[in-house]
């Protein structure tokens, strides 16, 4: 899927260029039921995904398949489905501007969306102001031209990174379909949408392929899962206000506890490398998986992929095992030892600490994968010092544990949904200083008091009721992290 540049400082002749001639008339509705998303934002960039779709709103009155994934029925069509939202042929285009009636505003031209990309565009922008909000109208029309009516949103660009500047972020994780709370969407969209975050991170199993029903055994049913999801009112409210960072785990890959060389059943038509371009397609996130992004003086977060690279979760354990690989491990550690934030938050999948169950072989807690999340607590412990902490997803359950041998802090979103919550070994005096079998969601606070620097975390319940608190401070050296 081509890209175009959009370099927000275009000159006004450049913009008045760059847009296509007028078009013929106005639909009042909306073709965009699949919302809209800004990702990937720091101090000067971001990435816009946009989608045409063939209607306004989702489908309310199709089959229903919420149950346990059963075999797609030959003759069934995905249209037909619950929560659809079919793609269609057309055009898209993004305004943006400082100003909230648009006045000047920068606009990336008509670009045209089709079937391959399933039906959606991403737009890379450029040159943005830091910590300045921008309000912007994503636009679409039909193939003939005929103008929908455009999705109206905002988002706010991070501070510079000498700046001091507070900033409040909120992490969800395992969203399941069939677990929904609200059918508007999950309450933690309008629970986080209230507090107003900076941004929010989806840390993993954003959809469920293998476990809801239809299992998405082909590239239209995994896209599918998408749709319904992200067509929700509350859902698309909250990106149009917040921008996100998205994070993959193994539902939202292929299966369960993946890995790339796992053998599939037959009826999988999905492959391991279309999951991962699935996950491209359907998220603003840019060319790598892994990434580090700054917000300010006070916090910079790594996103880490867990999944592209591991061994096989059944092999031996040893130094040769790996669920980072030795490429993304090496990136991680030196850019942590480059960063001078005050705190460094790593934001991974499954968990470095947990405790675990005994049955399970996917993490950095389990027997499966000691080795590399033994030694990379002690690496974290010896060179990050108080400075660092875990966030993690892929866990139903709300928790703060500390190490008991290195001290390492990990801090589990929980499920999104009360009812999907549950799976837990149980509370652990050794490591847990917090530990609740219900849904919510993970939000985190950082702020400078004179010399000092404080974070706070706060497990919140799926209506935004603190159910715990953690706040610690440091006093960072004079231009050290």
């Amino acid at each position: 899927m081509r890209r175009r540049d959009f370099l927000v400082q275009t000159s006004a002749a450049g913009v008045a260029a760059a847009v296509a001639p007028s078009l013929a008339w106005a639909d009042p509705d909306s073709r965009q039921a699949t919302g809209l998303k800004v990702g990937e934002v720091t101090d000067s960039t971001a990435i816009v995904w946009m989608r045409v779709t063939a209607g306004g709103a989702r489908r309310s009155d199709g089959v229903v398949r919420k149950g346990r994934p059963r075999p797609f029925p030959a003759g069934q069509r995905i249209e037909d489905l619950e929560g659809s939202c079919p793609g269609a042929p057309g055009r898209v285009r993004f305004l943006l501007s400082k100003r909230e009636d648009l006045r000047g505003a920068r606009r990336a031209g008509w670009e045209p969306v089709a079937a391959a990309g399933d039906f959606s565009r991403q737009f890379p922008l450029a040159g943005l102001a830091p910590d300045t909000v921008y309000y912007y109208s994503a636009e679409t029309a039909d193939s003939s031209g005929r103008l929908h009516a455009p999705l109206r949103g905002r988002f706010r660009t991070a501070p510079r990174p000498r700046e001091a500047a507070p900033v409040s972020f909120t992490m969800t994780t395992c969203q399941k379909y069939s677990e929904l709370d609200h059918a508007d969407g999950f309450h933690i969209y309008d629970s986080m949408l209230r507090l107003d975050p900076r941004f929010f991170i989806s840390a993993g199993d954003i959809v469920y392929y293998d476990s809801d029903d239809p299992r998405a055994t082909t590239t239209e049913l995994a896209r599918y899962h998408w749709q319904r999801m992200f067509s929700f009112p509350r859902h698309i409210q909250l990106m149009l206000h917040t921008p996100g960072y998205w994070e993959k785990d193994d539902h939202d890959t292929i299966s369960d506890d993946t890995w790339s060389t796992q053998k599939q059943p037959a009826e999988m038509k999905l492959t391991f490398p279309e999951g991962l371009r699935i996950f491209r397609e359907q998220t603003p996130m840019g060319p790598r998986t892994y990434r580090t992004f700054r917000w300010g003086r006070t916090l910079q977060v790594w996103l880490v992929e867990g999944r592209d690279f591991r061994s096989p979760n059944d092999v031996p354990d040893g130094p040769e095992k790996t669920i980072w690989g030795a490429e993304q491990k090496q990136w991680l550690q030196k850019s942590l030892l480059a960063s001078d934030a005050d705190w460094k938050l790593l934001v991974s999948p499954t968990p470095l600490v947990g405790p675990d169950r005994l049955n399970k072989r996917d993490n950095h807690s389990n027997s499966a994968f000691a080795h590399e999340g033994r030694e990379f607590r002690q690496w974290a412990r010896q060179n990050l010092g108080d400075s660092f902490f875990n966030l993690n997803g892929d866990r139903h359950w709300q928790y703060h544990s500390v190490h008991p041998e290195t001290g390492t802090q990990e801090f589990s979103a929980g499920a999104a949904s009360d009812s999907h919550a549950g799976g837990t070994p149980g509370e652990d005096q050794r490591f847990h200083r917090f530990h609740r079998v219900r849904g919510g969601f993970l939000q985190v606070e950082t702020e400078r008091r004179g010399g000092e620097s404080v974070i706070h975390f706060r497990h919140r319940d799926v209506l935004g009721n603190v159910v715990y608190e953690h706040s610690q401070a440091r006093r960072p050296r004079q231009g050290v992290g």
